[in-house]
């Protein structure tokens, strides 16, 4: 009962917060630091 579906994130972020997440892992791959797990 009251049980939250699954497909929600565990935490709730601004879509703000999610730009600048995007912005800094879109940075840090152009660095080489992260590489993405399936290539194009």
């Amino acid at each position: 009962p009251g049980a939250a579906p699954v497909a929600r994130a565990p935490y709730r972020l601004a879509p703000s917060e999610i730009k600048e997440l995007a912005e800094q892992l879109k940075a840090l791959s152009e660095k080489g630091f992260v590489r993405p797990s399936s290539s194009p």
